[in-house]
């Protein structure tokens, strides 16, 4: 008996079609009835239903997108054996990190896609990652995926990687969980409690700010971000192993501010492999001993969502801090 899986669509490339009225730009304009005319060998796979959620450039997606999808994904999830998600490539890992710390012991799989080149122009890379995306809802793993160009990334681990390839994402620090050519090789482990219900936990905390440190940072910016009403928490794209500068007090001066206002600083690494070890070198070890977070081996975009995530719950300073350096659904090593 053949599967349900349910295509989600909320916009990008992947349903954009040139508009005469934007001088040939692109724009959303596809819906999820076209994508299985222009691609039937999805209907030869599974009984594949199509929801048109949202059509919008990916770029224009906040949290509140988020909590809307999530809404209606729950509205479904019965119904179906799997889900497709088809999103614009620009904030789709910060999606994909968003679901995944929303539904913990999610018991199906949900996978995300979309294109570099829209579905209906001649050698677009649409097709093919629907169809891979379609026997991955199939097939499984359970939880929340990424895939695109061929390849199953985790969506918590993923990074988009180019503009302009068809191999558009990596996972710097773990291995893909399958790979598609003329067979579909998985490497996953297949979960065996299957029956386990989720938790919806949909709440997210905009109120938090993301910054790459480098050479001659404004101790000003960051102290006045910190300080203000609008700022609940901070993300910082540390050196290597997340090293920030302690011959000034551009940095260090904001951290220990944050930690008298009870406002978590975040160390993310701005080098996409390895991971942040705050008490490898004293530069490290000063932001440790002042209250900052270690981000591990997270993702710069699964840090941003984490951090929104755990405020949005209502976790504050202790609380917080056990809540980021726990492995939640895989999202980190150390």
């Amino acid at each position: 008996m053949k599967k349900k899986i349910l295509i989600l669509q909320t916009g990008g490339t992947i349903g954009m079609m040139a508009s005469q009225n934007s001088q040939g730009a692109l724009k959303p304009m596809l819906k999820g009835q076209d994508f299985l005319k222009i691609v039937p060998e999805l209907s030869k796979m599974a009984k594949v239903s199509t929801l048109l959620i949202d059509n919008i450039d990916s770029a224009n997606v906040t949290p509140r997108h988020w909590i809307k999808w999530l809404g209606e994904l729950k509205k479904k999830y019965k119904d179906f054996d799997g889900f497709v998600v088809t999103h614009g490539t620009d904030s789709m890992v910060y999606t994909c990190s968003a679901f995944s710390f929303a539904l913990e012991n999610i018991s199906k799989p949900i996978v995300f896609t979309g294109s570099q080149r829209p579905l209906g122009l001649i050698r677009s890379d649409g097709p093919m990652n629907l169809i891979n995306s379609v026997e991955t809802a199939i097939r499984g793993p359970l939880g929340v995926t990424l895939c695109f160009g061929n390849k199953l990334l985790r969506g918590v681990r993923a990074t988009k990687l180019s503009a302009t390839d068809y191999v558009a994402f990596e996972s710097f620090n773990e291995a893909p969980l399958a790979t598609m050519g003329v067979d579909y090789e998985s490497h996953w482990v297949d979960e065996k409690n299957k029956s386990r219900q989720p938790q919806w936990k949909s709440v997210f905390n905009e109120k938090v700010f993301c910054f790459k440190i480098f050479p001659g940072i404004s101790g000003e910016i960051l102290l006045s971000t910190i300080r203000a009403k609008s700022c609940e928490g901070i993300v910082l794209e540390a050196y290597g192993s997340g090293n920030v500068p302690n011959l000034d007090s551009s940095v260090l001066a904001m951290i220990k501010e944050a930690r008298k206002l009870s406002k978590p600083v975040v160390i993310a690494s701005q080098c996409p492999h390895g991971r942040v070890s705050l008490e490898k070198y004293e530069c490290g070890i000063e932001a440790l001993n002042n209250g900052a977070i270690s981000g591990g081996d997270m993702t710069r975009e699964a840090c941003v969502v984490k951090l929104m995530h755990g405020l949005g719950r209502g976790l504050r300073d202790r609380n917080l801090k056990q809540y980021f350096l726990k492995n939640i659904c895989q999202e980190r090593s150390y």
